[in-house]
């Protein structure tokens, strides 16, 4: 089984993750908070596992360690950004994965170029790279509907905060895991060259590479990469409340209903 990009099953697979949304919140409505954040522990796992799987099927491939190994990429790490919100009930944690975590895997929904490189689907880092990103999204989403998203400004603030240490922190990352993973490529945040076949192309082709004390980065592609990540951060810090105010009214409708009945 192969992928194709717009295939029938491709749309398929950019509906799955609202699919998943719209099942498990209805399936799942009448339950505590307590309960709910063990079973977003649960599909977190399931995610872990899933990426696990991926990493052991890599390894046996190269059979020794490489980058693509170590789950540093923003949907690789999304798992157990995720994880540990459920578990210590963080708002920056849930804040970094739907502001963050949340479009990066909408956008390997969208942009699944890389799917149509594998053989088969059926296979760990097939299955990986289909129920991993279906699973962020839908898992972002499902605790933003069981009111576990909480974002303003200050939580915002230590977000982009975060993120703009990881991004810096990768560039050198990237650099010492080509030397000590060679011949391997690292490129974890995109840092040192985009996703073939995304717009990160067109900024890649407005600078060049240059190195620095044996750094290699590409400075304006670092820089505006940087500028609309934290860019769509904010956006969809916009989307969140936007969301709020249909399902605040909708609140607000139901209690009046009761106060009617």
């Amino acid at each position: 089984m192969t992928f194709q990009m717009w295939s029938p099953f491709h749309f398929l697979f950019m509906a799955s993750p609202f699919l998943f949304v719209t099942m498990f919140y209805f399936l799942f409505k009448r339950f505590n908070k307590q309960t709910l954040r063990l079973i977003g522990m649960g599909f977190s796992l399931i995610g872990i596992a899933l990426l696990v799987g991926r990493n052991f099927e890599i390894y046996h491939k190269v059979n020794q360690i490489s980058p693509e190994e170590i789950p540093l990429q923003i949907c690789h790490f999304a798992n157990f950004i995720l994880f540990f919100a459920f578990l210590y009930e963080s708002e920056l944690l849930f804040s970094i994965a739907f502001c963050f975590n949340l479009p990066a895997a909408l956008v390997s929904i969208l942009f699944a170029n890389g799917l149509s490189n594998y053989q088969s689907l059926l296979t760990w880092q097939g299955m990986a790279y289909l129920w991993g990103h279906m699973l962020i999204v839908g898992i972002v989403l499902w605790a933003y509907f069981n009111n576990m998203v909480v974002i303003n400004l200050k939580i915002l603030r230590k977000t982009m905060s975060l993120i703009i240490l990881l991004y810096i922190l990768s560039i050198f990352v990237n650099n010492l895991f080509m030397i000590w993973m060679e011949p391997f490529t690292s490129n974890y945040f995109y840092t040192m060259a985009p996703e073939k076949g995304t717009p990160l192309d067109y900024f890649y082709k407005l600078g060049k590479e240059t190195t620095t004390f044996g750094l290699h980065y590409n400075l304006i592609y670092i820089l505006i990469l940087l500028l609309v990540g934290l860019f769509v951060v904010f956006l969809f810090y916009l989307i969140y409340l936007f969301l709020n105010l249909f399902k605040n009214s909708e609140v607000k409708n139901l209690n009046e209903q009761n106060h009617m009945n």
